[in-house]
Parts: structure tokens; C-alpha cells; sequence
């Protein structure tokens, strides 16, 4: 579903029925936001018939007059002469008639009459178009600052209502149609939110106030995840292309482009972004000068997945670099390198993560197949006799770590365990140490687990907990 913003509304050919006729939206606070002295026009602008000047005239009274009823009735009567004017006298392509008429239905709050008439009179005046646009963004003004009070009070219903009114009234701005779709966005609406986005983008598409370019540029980038979100490939690579011609460095907007190109079954294009985002460095933190670790384990996953084992190792390497004791960098990057049959990298990096993990049955064979291809055949076997004694496969699923402490959870599953000459181990009670690491690797804390004697396939769950600030990473030995 697309939403989209009326703008100029209604604007009259000669001969057709006038604004006055058209259904009315009042506001209240449109109304009020009018000076309250009159200013006559600063264009240029001439009535050039005695009803024209009567209408000038009632608006003046309406807008300086204290009493509400006399208010009303010279903004009834002005409106009255004004489109007699018009329908009587052959001033319908008068700029000044519609000028006026445009202002008194203004001050009225008479938001649809007021954009009609005043559409209208800049056509007709081209020169009139600051002064008028100066009036329509009073009426905008107010219709903004109501709509975010509504959603302070948590009223977006009722400020989608003045948003739309206010991207109505004065079109040349971002801000409204960006505020709808965050009121879109949060009730879940996401197809509308898209759409407004997208409207956003269109207005300030060639903005210079840093505002509206920032609101702009925002807006594409929502706009493309949303989309993407959707898996709308074509539509969000759309998006996202749009926002990198105007922030080229953002990493994010690349990965989000890259994604889009994917889901459109365009490899190669997805490809060579992953590439710039991998090249571009930086691991930590994200935003638009480098990308955050996961993102680019993502990437990595994505090479790796589309067979591009060299392009997926350089991805594993940058965050197993930045961050050695990694556990899923490790295992990937290990696996990675035996996809490329390289096995001195192979095994420095199986070794790597055996370290950590030296009670998981896939690391220690990785190890083994590092060895095997860099035939070195007596730690090959060292390595296998190794994998057959392990009385207990160790395999953490989840690790979690906060600004005091750490936490992981695994399974410990039996396995039929034997020596050397192929005699069966008896199972028996293991204890584990799960020691918390900091960046450098060192131990800011460990608990010992204990697991009971697990026969072979059944499982244990492994819980630990470390107290201490800084902790990155886990490592488990057997005590």
C-alpha cells in the first residue's frame, strides 16, 4: 500500500468552481498562527477592480477587528465579493482576487480553500510566491508543533492528521512527510512508512539547509531498510543508491545496498560492496566510516556461502585480527582455510581456536586436518588419538556480555570415548573451568561446571557466570 501527500491542491482553471465550494478543514490553530496586523502585498500585487479592493479591504478588517462576530462577519463578507469577482466580473485570472481570498480562508483555518486559492495566485503571480510562501509556513509552523504535541500526549492518530495537513499547506519541506513516517514506522505500518520516506526524499531532493538535507538524507536510508526489511530488493536498492550518491562513505548504507542486489540475485554487484566494506577496515562500532564486526562476519558468511572462500577469508581474517579471541572468527576463518586447502593457515588458525575450546570434538579435528595437510603425520595422529579420548564434546551456543559480567550457556554431550589401541574409556565426572577474558585475553574471572559421567549422545546443559568489567571472550579447560 502506497501513501502519498497531496500537494497544490485544487487548483482552479477559469470557469471552474471556486474554492469556497470545496469540502473545508478548519483548524483552529492555523487560524490563530495569522499576524494579527494586516500587511498589504509586497509583489507588486494590484486589485484592478473596485470588488478586489472591497475584498482586500474586509480581510483587513478581519484580521484587526477584536470582536470575534465582527471578525467573522468581514471574512464572510470578503470571501462573498471576492468570488462574486470572479463568477460575475471576469476577475477569475486576477492574481489579486485569489491573493486575497487565499489569505481570508487562512485566517479562517480554512486549510484546502486557503491552499486552492493561494496555488492559484502564485501561478498567475510568480512573483508573489516568497511572500505567499511565507504565509502558507505559518500555517505549517503551527501544524507541526501540534502534531508533535499530540505525540508527546501519545496521540499519533491525531498527529498523522496535522502532519498530512501540514505537508499539504506547504510543500516544499521534509519535515512533515518524515514525521508521518516515524509515526508510521512506529505503529508498524511499514508500507506507509516507506512511502513517506520516500516522500521526504522527493521534496528535498536538491536541499541546502542542513536540516532538510539531513532529514533528507535519513529519510533514503530509512526508506531503503524498510524496503529491504520487506524484501522489496529493487525498490530498496533504489533507495540505498540514491542515499550513497549523497553520503558515499556509510558502510551500513553499502551492507544495507549490498543485501538489496542479493535479494535481486545480483552477485556480482553484491559482491564487489562487500569487498569495499571489508577493505574500508575498522571492526568496532560501525556507522559510516567502517562497519561493526558482525557486519562483516555477515559478509564473510555471504562469500563463503557463495563460494568465494578468498573473499570470505580476507572478511574473517579483519575480525579475527581485531578481535584473536573471537570464537565464531576463529571457527569460520578455520573452516574458510580448508575450503582453500591451505593448510599451514589452516592449522595456525584450528590451533588458535583449539586453545580456547580444547574440549570441542570439531576444533581438535580441525587441528587434526591442519597437521594432515601440512603433513606433519606424527601430530596428525597425536591429534586423532586425542579426538577418541575426548570423554565429553563441549559446544557453548550462547554468550553474553555486559558492562560488569558475562554469561554462557552450552551443551556437554558424551561420546564413546577410547585409548590408542581402540579400548573403550569408561565415562566419568569431568570438571570444566570457563575462564571470562578481557580484549588482551586476559582472565577477568572463571567458574568451574561440573558434568556429571554422561554416556554416549546423552547431554548435560553448561552454564557459567563471570563478574568483572571488560570481558570479551570465554575460554574452557578441563581441570
Amino acid at each position: 500500500m502506497k501513501a502519498t501527500i497531496a500537494s497544490a491542491f485544487l487548483i482552479l482553471a477559469a470557469g471552474a468552481v471556486p474554492a469556497a465550494a470545496q469540502q473545508r478543514v478548519l483548524s483552529d490553530r492555523v487560524a490563530k498562527s495569522m499576524p494579527t496586523a494586516y500587511r498589504a502585498p509586497e509583489c507588486g500585487l494590484k486589485s484592478n477592480h473596485f470588488k478586489v479592493s472591497s475584498g482586500a479591504s474586509y480581510l483587513r478588517t478581519g484580521i484587526e477587528n477584536d470582536v470575534p462576530e465582527n471578525q467573522k462577519r468581514a471574512l464572510d463578507n470578503g470571501e462573498r465579493v471576492l468570488l462574486e469577482a470572479m463568477q460575475q466580473n471576469g476577475q477569475e485570472k486576477n492574481p489579486a482576487a485569489w491573493y486575497y481570498l487565499g489569505r481570508i480562508y487562512l485566517q479562517r483555518g480554512d486549510l484546502y480553500g486557503a491552499d486552492s486559492a493561494l496555488a492559484r495566485a502564485e501561478q498567475l503571480a510568480p512573483d508573489c510566491a516568497k511572500e505567499i510562501s511565507a504565509y502558507r509556513q505559518n500555517a505549517w509552523v503551527a501544524l507541526i508543533r501540534g502534531g508533535n504535541g499530540f505525540e508527546e500526549q501519545k496521540n499519533p492518530d491525531s498527529a498523522l492528521v496535522l502532519y498530512r495537513q501540514a505537508g499539504m499547506i506547504f510543500t516544499r519541506s521534509p519535515i512533515p512527510y518524515y514525521q508521518a513516517a516515524n509515526v508510521f514506522n512506529t505503529q508498524g505500518q511499514t508500507d506507509s512508512a516507506a512511502a513517506y520516506f520516500g516522500n521526504a526524499v522527493a521534496v528535498a531532493a536538491n536541499a541546502t539547509d542542513t536540516t532538510e538535507v539531513n532529514i533528507r538524507n535519513r529519510s533514503a536510508f530509512n526508506q531503503g531498510a524498510l524496503l529491504l526489511n520487506s524484501k522489496k530488493f529493487p525498490e530498496a536498492a533504489a533507495a540505498f543508491e540514491q542515499y550513497l550518491k549523497w553520503v558515499p562513505g556509510d558502510m551500513e548504507a553499502k551492507r544495507g545496498l549490498a543485501g538489496a542486489y542479493r535479494g535481486m540475485g545480483d552477485a556480482a554487484r553484491a559482491q564487489a560492496l562487500d569487498q569495499q566494506i571489508v577493505a574500508a577496515g575498522g571492526t568496532t562500532g560501525g556507522g559510516a566510516g567502517g562497519a561493526g564486526s558482525q557486519d562483516i562476519m555477515n559478509i564473510g558468511v555471504n562469500f563463503y556461502n557463495e563460494k568465494k572462500y578468498a573473499e570470505a577469508a580476507d572478511a574473517f581474517e579483519k575480525v579475527a585480527q581485531a578481535e584473536p579471541y573471537n570464537h565464531d572468527a576463529l571457527f569460520n576463518l578455520t573452516n574458510t582455510y580448508l575450503a582453500l586447502k591451505d593448510g599451514p593457515k589452516l592449522l595456525a588458525t584450528a590451533q588458535r581456536l583449539a586453545e580456547l575450546e580444547p574440549m570441542n570434538e570439531n576444533a581438535l579435528k580441525l587441528v587434526g586436518e591442519g597437521f594432515k595437510q601440512t603433513k606433519k603425520v606424527n601430530e596428525a595422529v597425536a591429534t586423532a588419538e586425542k579426538v577418541l579420548a575426548l570423554p565429553v564434546d563441549v559446544r557453548v551456543s550462547e554468550f553474553s556480555a555486559k558492562a560488569d559480567g558475562a554469561t554462557l550457556t552450552g551443551t556437554a554431550t558424551g561420546r564413546e570415548a577410547m585409548n590408542a589401541a581402540g579400548k573403550p574409556i569408561a565415562p566419568a565426572p569431568v570438571t570444566l573451568v570457563f575462564e571470562f577474558l578481557n580484549a588482551s585475553g586476559g582472565a577477568v574471572a572463571s567458574q568451574e561446571v561440573q558434568v556429571p559421567a554422561l554416556k554416549a549422545g546423552e547431554s548435560h546443559e553448561v552454564k557459567a557466570a563471570g563478574q568483572g568489567a571488560g570481558i570479551t571472550s570465554w575460554r574452557c579447560k578441563r581441570k
